[in-house]
């Protein structure tokens, strides 16, 4: 309140949307899309959902600031059915993430792996900071053929 007037502000909610375009056994790749710029994704493969070994399943989650005792303040996707503790930080391979998604700036070469991801993951942060958003989570196998 301010001056004896209360000012209500509108929030809008962004969709930012992952698509992921391989499910390896190794490993699962995806993209975002946002800004203008592109971000890979690298997770742990498909495994039913499983704990700590699975990337999450398909679909739409609210995301908000999580202080971690290992990587800090960074992103949380929340109410993921059977998980907790979902972040998205700094990691290459998908043995770096236990269910988590690590951000890149591409991949490398023929493996399951992204590059340079605590570059990425300080760009995605400067672009997000400051809007509400929720991710999209999508299976799309075209995806990395498109130009961000």
């Amino acid at each position: 309140m301010m001056f004896g007037l209360e000012k209500e502000v509108a929030t809008t909610m962004v969709d930012i949307e992952l698509n992921r375009f391989a499910y390896h056994p190794e490993g699962t790749l995806g993209v975002i899309d946002f800004y203008g710029e592109r971000f890979y994704t690298i997770e742990r493969p498909w495994l039913d959902n499983a704990p700590n070994v699975s990337c999450i399943p398909e679909g739409s989650y609210e995301v908000t600031w999580r202080t971690s005792p290992r990587f800090g303040e960074t992103y949380h996707i929340q109410d993921v059915e059977d998980r907790t503790y979902i972040l998205i930080h700094a990691a290459n391979f998908p043995k770096d993430v236990q269910g988590c998604i690590g951000l890149g700036t591409g991949l490398m070469g023929d493996r399951v792996v992204v590059s340079n991801s605590r570059k990425a993951v300080a760009r995605f942060e400067d672009l997000t900071r400051d809007i509400s958003w929720r991710l999209l989570v999508k299976n799309a196998p075209l995806a990395a053929l498109s130009k961000a």
